[in-house]
């Protein structure tokens, strides 16, 4: 990754006013926001309340319903090539393991990324840099030992490693995963996130979907809040992962603590 660092006033995607309908259904309403270089946010909400298709703007695989006062832009641009939009943002969401081919290897898989398909069958395309970059990933994410394995029977530790990987093989500026700690294990989850960590630490900005307040990255510093569609907070952990915040938004009584760099959320007795 080029260390290169971005002044933080500079606002890389940009939505006005935007509603999404997935056919009769509205999913999203009114949503109006800036994300600017030098912010990891985290995104949290209840189940169906819209988080997944909010990224799903940023990725362009779904799109608003357009009116006189809506507008999205990422990178200033209304209307971004979908290539150019890849080479600046790496994207893992949940169902990626479920478009992989059958008997696709881990090296294949990471290959994929420059091609955009799920399959092997076009890794002997790939350039001498593209090969170059992912043996660097190989090795960065310490996937060496089982490249040639297939994907699909590896642990979800080495899957989520193997779907970052894809996703970084443009050297994005900015990551989008969609509950990227989802069925890990106590071992997997510190790797990923230690992972992560690196990865902030060479200025790669990520915007993140979780359901475990334990599984925030202490990088975080821009929460959302969305629920039945709308983005009802916006702001800094400190002032929204409170106890009060956070049971009104999930309608449970919660206790919120913070340890050291993590948070973790307590059930309590109604």
């Amino acid at each position: 990754m080029e260390n290169k660092k971005k002044e933080d006033s500079i606002t890389w995607a940009s939505f006005k006013n935007l509603n999404v309908w997935v056919g009769k259904r509205q999913i999203l309403s009114n949503i109006s926001i800036h994300i600017k270089f030098g912010e990891n946010i985290v995104i949290l909400g209840p189940n169906g309340s819209g988080k997944t298709t909010f990224l799903r703007l940023i990725n362009r695989s779904i799109y608003p319903v357009e009116s006189g006062k809506s507008s999205i832009k990422l990178f200033n641009k209304e209307n971004i090539n979908i290539w150019d939009l890849r080479r600046r943002v790496g994207f893992l969401f949940r169902e990626m393991e479920e478009r992989v081919n059958s008997k696709v290897s881990l090296y294949d898989l990471i290959g994929s990324g420059f091609t955009g398909t799920f399959n092997s069958s076009n890794s002997r395309f790939l350039s001498e840099e593209n090969i170059n970059r992912i043996e660097r990933l190989l090795v960065e994410l310490n996937l060496e030992d089982i490249r040639n394995e297939d994907f699909h029977l590896l642990s979800e530790g080495q899957k989520r490693r193997s779907l970052l990987a894809r996703a970084l093989v443009y050297e994005p500026e900015i990551l989008v995963l969609d509950e990227p700690f989802s069925n890990l294990d106590i071992k997997s989850n510190s790797i990923f996130n230690k992972i992560l960590e690196r990865l902030n630490n060479k200025s790669v900005n990520i915007i993140y979907v979780t359901h475990s307040l334990e599984s925030i990255l202490p990088q975080t510093n821009r929460v959302l809040l969305i629920k039945n569609g709308k983005i009802i907070r916006d702001g800094t952990p400190e002032n929204l992962l409170t106890s009060e915040i956070l049971s009104n938004l999930y309608n449970i009584s919660i206790k919120v603590i913070k340890q050291g760099n993590y948070w973790r959320s307590i059930p309590l007795d109604n």
